[in-house]
């Protein structure tokens, strides 16, 4: 093989009989998809955030307070579970029919959400909602790796995650306005118009080339016993989590409860079982051994699950804390969040452009770690009485954390990825099923800290006065302080302070764990590789496709062969 060929970086094609020169799109197609890639994650977004602002009202028109954490929970727990097997669908049906699939699936959860009569549709509308969110994430990042060569990712990536702040920052706003001057149906309503508009640009601007196969030969190549128990595991798994960190039905499982250790052995083995038939029996496995065995593909997928378990819980309990502590409207805490999201912005712009610009990648990786370790670690110093100013420039570093890790994490596993037809797909999708298993596993587990944490200190608190009450509240009546800020601010003022002080080290014992996550991910961001990003001249597409079959055998053992295929053809010219 000549030194030339050594020096080129080879992207693999689709692994759906396509090619990935015939991907890439051009001028005002391009915008408008990434138009619609735009408006498809906003979507998403905006769903995690802006039911933040309805959950009380909403708790009390259905009566169904006790099932009110359910409405976040089942969305976000449906999202990471759906999220690894939407990339090998993609590759089977093609990603313009799979993301059309996965926008209309959330917009037919949202539709209804938004005509729901009772608190159960609600969350089952959530629950379709997430399934189709869990599509539309990974799918986005897909069909943008797919659109542009990889040279040109990091800019194109800046608009995604634009995306993600943007609706992150206006969730709350818009909620609130709605909630407060119209009605919190309109919360999802506005999916609706948003999801069309994604729709029709998707439908008009994306034509990539038809995917290869009849739809009975496509159907064969699906692994049905794969998909059940990856599916099945994770979503036990994550209602064992769930079930611990929220109530159901009124009903409170400790965690030494037969019911949630029983699901946690469950879901153990499914995963387990699904570890073995996919890595060993599989002919089309949902996630390729040879992908798995990439060191520096494993990396970045782990600090993106480590990143988004602390920037998620990071994000609901500075809301927590200024809702509880200071008792501000669910408007005001999106404005008081602005700190985390804007530098969120201004780094990923600055990343990507740097990437682009010096082609380095484990720099900035770096730097950001350093920023997460530092600036979570600063949120231990909020307190009841932290000054303006301090609530503002704690903020900062955090964001900055998330904005620089979610750019680099998927441009340095995309790099790494191994060669054969498919697999930078199937790596944008194991990078997004692990960043969604990261940020339901922080939401869920740091929900369980805190109110463990609260229900310890409250009640060791109240035994220190006359029949374990004050003022006339027991630790029974405090626990459920916490679900509603309303009732805090009623409180007589030497209750109050008790109970504020009990919530305010809770949410510190949150920040401890959040802040060792981010230093883990430092650890693991320390042995990135150093690799560059290659020049535009550099970039080479492989110009063969085996066809749909072989390009969907994605073992180490066909990787190796293909490999040593290439290379004597290569010799041979």
């Amino acid at each position: 093989m000549s030194n030339t060929d050594k020096e080129k970086f080879f992207e693999s094609n689709a692994g759906d009989g396509t090619t990935v020169y015939d991907q890439y799109l051009h001028g005002f197609p391009l915008y408008m998809c990434l138009g619609s890639c735009f408006a498809s994650l906003f979507l998403i977004g905006l769903d995690q955030t802006i039911v933040i602002t309805i959950l009380e009202e909403v708790g009390n028109k259905f009566n169904g307070y006790d099932k009110m954490g359910w409405i976040s929970a089942g969305y976000m727990l449906t999202m990471a579970v759906f999220a690894a097997t939407w990339g090998k669908m993609s590759i089977i049906f093609g990603r313009k029919w799979s993301l059309l699939l996965a926008i209309v699936l959330f917009e037919a959860g949202s539709l209804m959400c938004a005509l729901a009569n009772d608190m159960d549709v609600l969350i089952g509308g959530r629950i379709l909602a997430g399934i189709g969110g869990g599509g539309i994430q990974t799918l986005v990042f897909i069909v943008c790796s797919e659109l542009t060569p990889i040279h040109q990712r990091p800019l194109v990536f800046v608009v995604l995650s634009l995306s993600f702040a943007c609706s992150t920052v206006t969730g709350p706003l818009i909620g609130g306005a709605f909630s407060k001057h119209v009605t919190w149906r309109w919360c999802f309503y506005i999916n609706l118009p948003i999801g069309g508009l994604a729709l029709g640009l998707l439908t008009i601007f994306f034509n990539p080339p038809r995917v290869k196969g009849s739809m009975r030969e496509k159907l064969k190549l699906i692994d049905y016993p794969g998909t059940f128990l990856l599916t099945s595991g994770v979503v036990i798994f994550l209602l064992a989590l769930t079930f611990g960190a929220l109530t159901f039905g009124g009903v409170e499982f400790a965690w030494n409860s037969g019911a949630i250790i029983s699901m946690f052995i469950i879901g153990g083995v499914l995963l387990i079982l699904f570890c073995v038939w996919n890595f060993e029996y599989s002919k089309n496995p949902i996630i390729p051994l040879s992908i798995v065995k990439v060191r520096q593909v494993v990396l970045p997928v782990l600090t993106l699950a480590l990143v988004f378990f602390s920037f998620m819980s990071v994000v609901i309990f500075l809301t927590t804390y200024f809702q509880l502590i200071f008792g501000m409207t669910a408007w005001q805490t999106g404005v008081r969040t602005l700190p985390v999201i804007v530098p969120l912005v201004i780094a990923s712009i600055a990343s990507g452009i740097l990437i682009k610009k010096t082609r380095y990648i484990k720099p900035y990786s770096v730097f950001g770690g350093v920023c997460g370790s530092v600036g979570i670690g600063l949120l231990l110093l909020l307190d009841i009485d932290t000054s303006g100013s301090a609530k503002i420039g704690l903020l900062i570093i955090p964001g900055i954390y998330c904005g620089i890790c979610l750019q680099t994490c998927m441009i340095s596993s995309q790099l790494h990825a191994p060669k054969e037809a498919g697999s930078t797909i199937l790596t944008t999708s194991f990078i997004n099923f692990s960043r969604s298993i990261g940020g339901t596993l922080g939401a869920d587990l740091s929900q369980a800290i805190f109110n463990a944490s609260y229900k310890n200190r409250i009640t060791k608190a109240l035994k220190s006065y006359p029949n374990g009450t004050l003022g006339g509240l027991n630790g029974h009546d405090a626990s459920k302080l916490i679900a509603s800020p309303g009732l805090i601010r009623n409180l007589d003022p030497e209750v109050k302070k008790v109970v504020l002080k009990a919530i305010m080290k809770s949410i510190r014992n949150v920040f401890i764990v959040t802040t060792t996550m981010a230093v883990v991910s430092f650890v693991v961001i320390l042995f990135f590789s150093n690799k560059r990003l290659p020049k535009e001249e550099d970039v080479q597409q492989t110009k063969d496709d085996n066809g749909l079959d072989n390009a969907l055998s994605t073992t180490g053992e066909s990787f190796e062969l293909k490999t040593k295929t290439n290379e004597r053809a290569s010799d041979t010219k």
